[in-house]
């Protein structure tokens, strides 16, 4: 009874293994009722151990497959010296990318420097250039102040002016009708005492009217001087 459990239990088993294989090439996954379908009927209890086997079997194989076996010794020593010269070309080459970098930076800070040398400098340009323009709107101010008072006395003189030149006709009538007198009174002590009845004044006293007037005209001219400057 076991020899023959046995033989239809290794019947099972390659049934199951070429219903597998079949499987593979419909593609379709290794199940019991994929297998079952294939072999026909059969119990479950039977087949699912060996339907297990069979997956075990072929995950296995596929792990030994793809297992990466270990590297030769002359495979490991040339890879380290591989490995350790593009270590140092690649540092040497980052040290000088750093080098590099370094120069430029210490290049970029000078160039800051006198940048900001230069600031100070057009600062302070520009400070002496305000002061300076303060001072000429502080003199421009004045000299405007003093234009304003030269107009002022200008325009005064002009009014006395205008009023001499107005006046100088009458004057001169004046001057004119004290002339005549003054001739008449000359005249006058050929013929009577001259200090006479009429009590006309003498020669010396009309001398000394015509030095005052001349007097009141040196200081009206006097005072214009004075106002001009």
């Amino acid at each position: 009874m076991a020899i023959k459990t046995q033989k239809t239990n290794a019947a099972l088993e390659k049934k199951a293994k070429a219903a597998a294989i079949e499987l593979d090439k419909l593609g379709k996954p290794i199940t019991n009722a994929n297998v079952r379908e294939q072999i026909g009927p059969c119990s479950f209890r039977d087949l699912t151990p060996i339907v297990k086997a069979i997956k075990a079997e072929r995950e296995a194989r596929a792990k030994a497959e793809s297992a990466v076996p270990d590297m030769p010794e002359e495979v490991v020593e040339l890879t380290t010296a591989l490995w350790e010269a593009a270590f140092r070309a690649a540092d040497e080459a980052a040290a000088a990318s750093r080098r590099a970098h370094a120069e430029e930076v210490a290049d970029l800070r000078r160039q800051l420097e006198e940048w900001e040398k230069d600031v100070g400098t057009v600062e302070e340009e520009l400070e002496s250039m305000t002061s300076r323009a303060q001072v000429a709107e502080a003199a421009k101010a004045e000299l405007e102040g003093q234009i304003a008072d030269l107009r002022v006395v200008i325009a005064g003189l002009e009014g006395r002016l205008l009023g001499r030149q107005d006046a100088a006709p009458a004057e001169a009538k004046g001057d004119k009708k004290a002339s005549s007198d003054a001739e008449d009174a000359r005249q006058m002590p050929l013929f009577d005492d001259p200090a006479g009845d009429e009590g006309l004044p003498l020669s010396d006293g009309i001398g000394r009217a015509e030095d005052g007037d001349l007097e009141r005209e040196h200081e009206d001219d006097s005072d214009l001087d004075d106002e001009a400057a």
